[in-house]
């Protein structure tokens, strides 16, 4: 009984407590632009990192709590106001424009907001009330993006809430067309943004954008890509303040690997995304692409089942798709003001993605760390512990709980949370301007 389960826990956490030591940060690496300095002052907490509790530093165990506190939480949902809105993709990437049917790859995607827009009941909210768009993780969706605790201190905070939940991603709404990418679509994502702000915010609401393990990916992409076109080609697009990912693998070339998305999580959730994207929607995917399909279901690690899904996400080959979609190539050009938030124990992003030199030419052998470094706006907080997302903290508390603004009950204090939300809220004081491009 009890006896079994203590034995189990000190098991696990005692190797942990002999090979790391050290709780807070292991590192940071932090970009050109001096106004960061000013940042890391009002944030104090990125510089010391999370304070696991006394018998969860071990990185398996810090998911026990967490997935049950995402249990509760989707029994106890969050009320968002659901809006759909359709968006519109070519067959072949390589084109931006189609006019005829037969090149189209139009779907359906859900946008869960809250606090809503259609109700007057939040009295600290209104139409230009900051808002945080979010890119949740693999098979993820509003309620568990993984958990839903950021959106309740985001509440808490005065942000507004608007979880994109991308194609294939709702729960219980298959695709309409066989168009899907397992770590999102920039071109999407670019139509959310210009949609909300045509139809819900005044033209100078502050917007922030946060991706969540692989949903940090299309995040990342799409910044580099926004950014590096209104530089140099003077264009009207998509502006943040700032922006944070949590979790993130960097080459998404090899971060599905079995070597670093480790047993037991690969299998676990490479069984999750065949039936979800996969077995929901077997039909529709054969009609386009029946090899393609067959490939997917006898995937053996999550990196293989990626690659045989590329032509669902309009790409004719992997190159071409990495080319476009992998978040490391031009991260250079990223000038918005990114907060990347990783663990050292991390199962299923190994922190040696971070620092290995890139395979890729542009990058003349340089670290991805080195790369951050050049960047004008980059930070990266590598904390010792954390785990996949959970970074349970303790720090000037008895005990791993905090408020809940929307039941008024009790949560698990997230480091990251309480970091992203605190770095947002500075963000707005030294960057705030940004929400005028």
């Amino acid at each position: 009984g009890i006896f079994t389960v203590l034995l189990f826990v000190l098991a696990c956490e005692l190797p942990v407590w002999l090979s790391t030591p050290n709780e807070g940060l292991a590192d940071l690496i932090q970009g050109r632009d001096p106004q960061l300095n000013e940042i890391l002052a009002r944030v104090p907490a990125i510089r010391q990192g999370p304070s696991p509790p006394l018998f969860f530093r071990n990185r398996h165990i810090q998911f026990i709590p967490f997935l049950i506190q995402n249990a509760i939480h989707q029994m106890d949902a969050i009320p968002y106001e659901r809006v759909e809105m359709e968006v519109r993709d070519c067959v072949d990437k390589r084109f931006s424009q189609c006019h005829h049917s037969s090149q189209m790859m139009n779907d359906t995607v859900t946008l869960d907001i809250f606090p809503p827009f259609d109700t007057e009941d939040y009295d600290d909210f209104n139409r230009s009330s900051p808002v945080i768009l979010f890119a949740p993780g693999l098979r993820c969706h509003s309620q568990d993006l993984p958990g839903n605790s950021i959106v309740r201190k985001a509440y808490g905070s005065g942000f507004r809430s608007i979880v994109v939940n991308r194609r294939g991603h709702t729960p219980d709404q298959p695709l309409k067309s066989p168009r899907w990418n397992l770590f999102g679509d920039v071109d999407d994502m670019e139509q959310v943004y210009w949609f909300i702000k045509r139809n819900f915010v005044p033209s100078h609401t502050a917007f922030f954008l946060h991706g969540i393990s692989s949903g940090s990916a299309v995040t990342v992409t799409a910044l580099s890509k926004w950014d590096k076109r209104r530089t140099e080609l003077r264009e009207k697009t998509p502006a943040f303040v700032a922006s944070v990912a949590v979790a993130p693998g960097y080459d998404i070339s090899k971060v599905l690997n079995r070597d670093r998305f480790l047993w037991p999580y690969n299998d676990i959730m490479m069984q999750s995304v065949k039936d979800h994207f996969v077995m929901k929607n077997e039909a529709l995917l054969r009609s386009h692409n029946n090899d393609a399909v067959e490939m997917m279901l006898e995937a053996s690690s999550l990196q293989e089942f990626a690659e045989a899904g590329v032509t669902f996400a309009g790409y004719d080959n992997t190159t071409l798709y990495y080319q476009d979609t992998n978040p490391i190539n031009e991260v250079r050009d990223i000038t918005t003001p990114k907060l990347v938030l990783n663990a050292v124990d991390d199962p299923c992003c190994m922190i040696d993605n971070l620092y290995e030199a890139s395979p890729y030419a542009q990058h003349e052998g340089k670290t991805f760390a080195q790369m951050i470094r050049e960047t004008k706006r980059g930070l990266i907080a590598v904390t010792y512990t954390g785990s996949h997302c959970p970074f349970l903290c303790t720090r000037n508390r008895w005990l791993p709980f905090v408020n809940d603004p929307v039941t008024g009950g009790w949560m698990l204090n997230n480091w990251s949370d309480q970091v992203a939300i605190e770095y947002y809220r500075a963000a707005l004081d030294v960057y705030g301007s940004r929400r005028f491009l």
